[in-house]
C-alpha cells in the first residue's frame, strides 16, 4: 500500500504541475477577484481527477445550491477528518480556503492556492490569527465566500469535535454573513485504502439575523453540521449493519 500511495502523491503533484501552475502564472498580474475567477475552474477539475487517482467513491447532497447567489456573503463551515477534505470540497464547489501556514511546504498547489485566494495564517500566534479574520471577511464581501475548517485540527476519533474555534463565525454573526454548514463522513481512510466510499451534505444557509447572539449563531451552525454528520454516519450503519463501510447510494463520481 505505501508504494500505491507514493505513486498517488507524485501523479499528484503531476497533475497540479499540468492543470495548475500555467493559469497561476496567468493569474498572477491581475488583482485577487480575477485571479480567484481565473483559478476556479482549474482547481476543480484538478480535484475531480484526484478523486480518480485516490480511488474515491463520493456521494454529495446539497452542493448544485453553493453557486450563483453563494458566490460571496456566505462562510463554508466543515469538520474535519483528513488531508484529503480540501480537494474534496474543491471538486464540488471551488471555493478558497482559509488554512495552516504549514500548507506552503506543499509544491505548485500552494502557490496555485495563494493565487486563488487561500488565506493562511499560523496558528500559534493570536494576532495573526486576528488579522486572517479580518482578511476573510473582506474577502468573502469583495471577491468570493470562503472555506473554514474551525476546528483547527484534522479530528483524530473520527467524529467533529463538541467545540470549535469560534472566531471566525462569531465575527460573520456580527458582519451579517450566512454561513453554510458542511458535513464530511468517510474521508478518513483514503490515503490507507485502494477505493473509500465518502459521504457529503451541504446545508442550507444559517442567517445571522434570525439569531440574537453571536453563541447562539455559532452554536447553532456547529451543531447542525454535527447533526448532518450523525445522519451521514447513520445511512453508513443502515446499509451494512455492523459494519464501519463507507455508504454508497450511487456508484462511480458523483457530479
Amino acid at each position: 500500500m505505501k508504494i500505491i500511495t507514493g505513486l498517488r502523491l507524485a501523479a499528484t503533484l503531476l497533475l497540479a504541475a499540468l492543470i495548475l501552475l500555467i493559469p497561476a502564472w496567468i493569474a498572477l498580474p491581475f488583482r485577487q477577484p480575477m485571479r480567484t475567477r481565473i483559478m476556479t475552474y482549474p482547481f476543480k477539475f484538478f480535484s475531480y481527477l484526484l478523486r480518480w487517482v485516490f480511488g474515491v467513491r463520493l456521494t454529495a447532497e446539497g452542493h448544485k445550491h453553493t453557486r450563483g447567489p453563494l458566490a460571496r456573503n456566505h462562510l463554508f463551515i466543515s469538520n474535519h477528518l483528513s488531508l484529503a477534505d480540501t480537494p474534496l470540497l474543491l471538486s464540488l464547489s471551488p471555493y478558497p480556503f482559509i488554512g495552516k501556514k504549514e500548507v506552503l511546504r506543499v509544491p505548485i498547489i500552494a502557490f496555485a492556492g495563494n493565487i486563488g485566494g487561500n488565506l493562511l495564517f499560523d496558528r500559534a500566534d493570536p494576532e495573526d490569527r486576528k488579522r486572517v479574520q479580518r482578511d476573510a471577511i473582506r474577502r468573502i464581501r469583495e471577491v468570493s465566500s470562503i472555506y473554514l475548517f474551525p476546528e483547527g485540527t484534522r479530528s483524530k476519533t473520527g467524529e467533529p469535535k463538541p467545540e470549535p474555534h469560534w472566531g471566525l463565525i462569531w465575527t460573520a454573526w456580527q458582519e451579517n454573513i450566512a454561513v453554510v454548514p458542511i458535513a464530511i463522513f468517510g474521508s478518513e481512510k483514503i490515503l490507507e485504502q485502494l477505493t473509500t466510499r465518502v459521504w457529503i451534505k451541504y446545508g442550507q444557509p444559517l442567517l445571522p439575523t434570525d439569531f440574537p447572539t453571536k453563541e447562539q449563531f455559532a452554536t447553532a451552525c456547529w451543531q447542525r453540521v454535527r447533526v448532518m454528520f450523525d445522519e451521514l454516519k447513520a445511512a453508513a450503519e443502515s446499509l451494512v449493519p455492523g459494519s464501519i463501510t463507507r455508504p454508497a447510494s450511487e456508484s462511480g463520481l458523483s457530479q
